[in-house]
């Protein structure tokens, strides 16, 4: 049976061609799958994929510049696609997985038979001097390999940003995910003083970044350390404005900038969500970014009724807790100090990353009016003991209270906080009233900014 899909690829297509009075183009990919596996095809910049199953699906986007999509199947097999406006391209899958043809076969076969994964040789030591030396190498080799291939122009060049683009996303996220996750035993990355330097100077003034994988978070991780390491300015109320003042290309930054309002409302950033989008919305000029922007603002509107019942402002209602050796606080018990309450759980990864950070924040702090409250949701026996085994574990110098909230997962409490996903951060004030429902994480410096300017106050 044949079945026929549609995929509109790239709303900047669209708007770009219709502001011009263009006709769209079109790149058709038929995908043979005789054997009907389970198989994934879609762009690379995405972070979830969809599943097709059909035996022969013949798919039709509208592009009007070269772009990357990513074939996967069950088996494991997986291959870069480059498409390019007025293609016309086959996969044909099999056992040892697809075979690439049509009008872009030469630049695909190129893609599959030099693949940049990052890997260095086994004595170099991960994220060293040596590994960023070695990854520098590899990329130039690669290019040397493109520029002698003879293929189109765009294809060298968008391959060529691509090499870079892996890299600096194992560079940026390689790092964190190899201190943070390491299995025990196993020696964690020792990072060089200037490992993070080249942020320094590095801009985004190429419109094809939009066209990279994961290339919002590859940015925005970018823009974030920046920012850590005191490349850029520290402001929770004029961030995005100083995020987009790297950022050269109108079109790139018009995107970064609307895809960084649209995180900001999924992490629950929205006291502040309208001052921001009031400062950057004249830094937003592509037209189907700007087209882009009435959703924001509905979508906003929605989180805002959503949460109605705990802003900020209103009284943070009383709750109470147990620490490990079963002492029993109440949020009565800190009144008259600033209150920064982790909401989290064992089994939760991103609450494991931000744990060092807010024990370093905690110490920073240390002798003044804020007290660090970790809250554990941990329930049934198997997570209550990971958490005492966690709370065992914690430093003796420790500057953080770590609590377990009776009935955890199960407490009406999260109802009434609006409390669907961890980690949460909340900030409440010397009188007990909250000051944000959400917010910044302890990795970002914007709490410790926000911290230091509310005990000034």
């Amino acid at each position: 049976m044949k079945s026929q899909m549609t995929i509109i690829a790239g709303i900047f297509a669209i708007g770009v061609l219709a502001a011009c009075g263009g006709a769209p183009r079109h790149a058709v990919v038929k995908i043979d799958n005789p054997a009907g596996r389970e198989l994934f095809f879609q762009p690379e910049d995405t972070m979830g994929y969809n599943k097709l199953t059909a035996r022969d699906t013949t798919i039709t986007i509208v592009l009007d510049s070269p772009r990357y999509y990513r074939y996967m199947d069950k088996d494991n097999n997986s291959r870069l696609i480059y498409l390019s406006p007025g293609s016309e391209t086959v996969i044909s899958c099999g056992d040892n997985g697809p075979v690439v043809t049509g009008s872009n076969e030469a630049e695909n076969r190129f893609a599959a038979q030099n693949v940049y994964t990052c890997h260095a040789p086994d004595s170099i030591k991960c994220y060293s001097p040596q590994w960023v030396d070695w990854q520098r190498q590899e990329i130039a080799r690669l290019g040397s390999r493109l520029d002698a291939s003879g293929l189109a122009p765009d294809f060298v060049a968008m391959q060529k940003l691509y090499y870079e683009y892996v890299f600096l996303n194992q560079r940026l996220n390689g790092v964190e995910v190899a201190s943070v996750f390491a299995p025990q035993g196993v020696e964690k990355p020792v990072i060089a003083d200037d490992y993070y330097d080249f942020l320094r100077e590095l801009k985004f003034d190429d419109p094809r970044i939009t066209e990279m994988p994961k290339w919002f978070e590859v940015v925005d991780k970018a823009l974030a350390e920046m920012e850590k390491h005191g490349f850029i300015p520290v402001s929770n109320d004029h961030y995005m404005k100083i995020y987009a003042g790297r950022i050269g290309d109108e079109h790139v930054r018009s995107h970064y900038l609307v895809r960084l309002l649209a995180l900001a409302l999924k992490k629950g950033y929205t006291d502040d969500f309208m001052v921001h989008l009031d400062e950057v919305r004249p830094l937003i000029t592509d037209p189907v970014a700007v087209a882009q922007i009435p959703s924001l603002k509905q979508a906003y509107a929605e989180a805002v009724e959503q949460g109605k019942g705990v802003a900020r402002g209103m009284a943070m209602p009383e709750m109470t807790f147990n620490t490990v050796d079963g002492r029993q606080y109440s949020l009565a018990d800190f009144k008259g100090k600033f209150l920064i309450l982790d909401f989290w759980f064992t089994g939760c990864l991103p609450c494991k990353a931000e744990v060092p950070y807010f024990e370093k924040v905690a110490k920073e702090f240390v002798g003044k009016d804020v007290q660090f409250i970790s809250i554990s949701l941990d329930t049934g026996d198997q997570l209550y003991r990971e958490w005492q085994r966690v709370m065992a574990e914690k430093p003796a110098d420790s500057a953080v209270l770590g609590v377990n909230l009776p009935g955890g997962f199960t407490s009406p409490l999260l109802k009434q906080l609006n409390i669907t996903g961890v980690p949460r951060i909340m900030l409440i004030d010397r009188e007990g009233r909250i000051i944000d429902t959400h917010a910044k994480r302890p990795s970002d410096p914007k709490l410790t900014q926000q911290l230091t300017t509310l005990l000034a106050q």
